[in-house]
């Protein structure tokens, strides 16, 4: 299944995207919340008290209630999260252009949860912000609590699979020396279109990745070129931190950033973002001045 949040900002409400849900072939959503008003938002609650099996038996559902998909915004595919934490570096290339060596261990830092974006809301950058990159990432969302998991069974406390935008002011980042701040300005997360379920995905470590400024491809590669991969990585992070159900995992982004580029390609006001990830959906984004 691909699962959305639809509506308007801070009201979204839970649906599941129907592909060729109308005569004309056109995508639609179904309103989860019209069938079963119990579930609430794709957040903690649904996903640790078994949301995710109640969602089949309201596809067939006589009385469901169908959405044209263009007729409404989308926002991030999960409601706000306790936590939502990245890894840096685990490309090689990337990390080689960034002038260092690839890491020994797994690079984690986080993003405020102020920071999360729909996937096709206009990104907008801070008056200070003259360095600004996007990031490709495949996203991890955790189904239920995970605490000290081992590698084998990693795999069965992930809910499903989304695309993450680690939108970062590289300035920001420099000036720190640290990653948060320049991480988790507000809109800094685009997160979505989808939410897809584990059953769909049959290797995560298998799905091409990209970003593409104004047309121009940036980033064009493959999840296959993680360092470490989703079980080392959950259980690297829950051998000392809980991860909760609705938390998100981003993977790290593979190369070609702008700012690495020969002249940079940072993010200007009128500049249009995409970013994609295999079976996930792609993200579209009109780049706007955060204006006072």
């Amino acid at each position: 299944m691909k699962l959305v949040r639809f509506g308007p900002r801070g009201r979204e409400q839970p649906g599941i995207w129907i592909p060729n849900a109308f005569d004309d072939r056109s995508p639609g959503i179904l309103d989860v919340r019209a069938l079963a008003f119990d579930i609430e938002d794709y957040n903690a609650h649904f996903f640790a008290h078994g949301g995710l099996t109640r969602l089949p038996f309201l596809l067939d559902d006589p009385g469901r209630t169908l959405l044209k998909a263009d007729t409404v915004r989308l926002g991030p595919p999960v409601a706000r999260p306790g936590k939502i934490l990245c890894l840096g570096k685990n490309y090689a290339e990337h990390a080689r252009e960034f002038g260092g060596p690839p890491p020994t261990v797994p690079v984690i830092f986080s993003k405020a949860v102020t920071s999360l974006h729909g996937p096709f809301d206009p990104i907008r950058l801070p008056p200070m912000s003259r360095r600004v990159d996007g990031e490709v990432e495949l996203a991890v969302v955790i189904g239920k609590t995970a605490r000290r998991v081992r590698p084998e069974d990693a795999m069965e406390f992930v809910a499903g699979y989304t695309v993450l935008n680690d939108v970062t002011d590289r300035d920001a980042q420099a000036a720190g020396q640290q990653w948060f701040y320049g991480k988790s300005f507000d809109t800094f997360c685009p997160l979505g279109p989808f939410l897809v379920t584990r059953d769909e995905i049959p290797d995560p470590h298998a799905l091409r990745l990209f970003s593409r400024l104004n047309g121009e491809t940036l980033q064009d590669g493959t999840t296959a070129d993680m360092m470490f991969r989703i079980p080392e990585i959950l259980a690297h992070i829950t051998a000392g931190i809980t991860l909760e159900p609705g938390d998100i995992v981003a993977t790290g982004t593979p190369s070609g950033i702008g700012s690495a580029r020969n002249p940079p390609r940072v993010l200007k006001p009128g500049d249009v973002l995409e970013t994609g990830v295999e079976g996930l959906g792609t993200q579209r984004a009109v780049i706007e001045l955060d204006e006072p």
